[in-house]
């Protein structure tokens, strides 16, 4: 493979995942990340490294899905690419979330939610996705009352973008509460 580019072999990882042949996948964007030379974007590292980290993820090593995201995000950081360090973050916090790693979570779910709120036009579909992950967490840590507004601000975004699974799981929490 050394005879191909970083940017080559990243599209041939990203067929093969839109293929669901995820373990050929992550071995191609090792490589791609190992191909990568100076003459390489930092724009194609995140890039690689997200991917990277969303195989792994699908692959259950939740600790490498971690850590290759949060390469991306300090390069999209570096880059000043607001909306994609936005994604890198929040998927950090989904992640350590999963893991039941809440108080880890909460930093990088919350400059995900900031990120968000700050672009223009609004992400109204991420802005809620991000909030889906901070009403889990406050969930997870035992702290309901908190995750209520979370859950009526997730809902009211689903809704705004057209997302009726998303307003549905929102209002089944509202509803689980409100049962409590």
């Amino acid at each position: 493979m050394k005879d191909f580019t970083a940017a080559a072999i990243f599209e041939r990882g990203r067929v093969a995942f839109g293929e669901k042949r995820r373990k050929y996948a992550r071995q191609l964007f090792r490589n791609a990340l190992k191909a990568c030379g100076p003459d390489d974007s930092q724009q194609l590292r995140a890039s690689i490294q997200v991917e990277t980290g969303r195989v792994a993820r699908d692959l259950g090593d939740s600790e490498s899905a971690v850590r290759h995201y949060r390469t991306a995000a300090e390069l999209y950081r570096g880059l000043n690419d607001r909306m994609n360090l936005a994604h890198a973050v929040r998927h950090v916090a989904d992640i350590l979330r999963g893991m039941g790693r809440t108080g880890e979570a909460e930093l990088p779910i919350l400059e995900a939610i900031a990120l968000y709120r700050a672009q223009e036009p609004l992400p109204q579909l991420h802005l809620a996705n991000a909030l889906r992950v901070a009403a889990l967490l406050k969930e997870q840590a035992g702290s309901n009352a908190e995750a209520l507004p979370l859950w009526v601000e997730a809902r009211d975004h689903y809704r705004a973008a057209g997302v009726d699974a998303g307003v549905a799981e929102s209002r089944a929490h509202l509803a689980a509460e409100e049962g409590a």
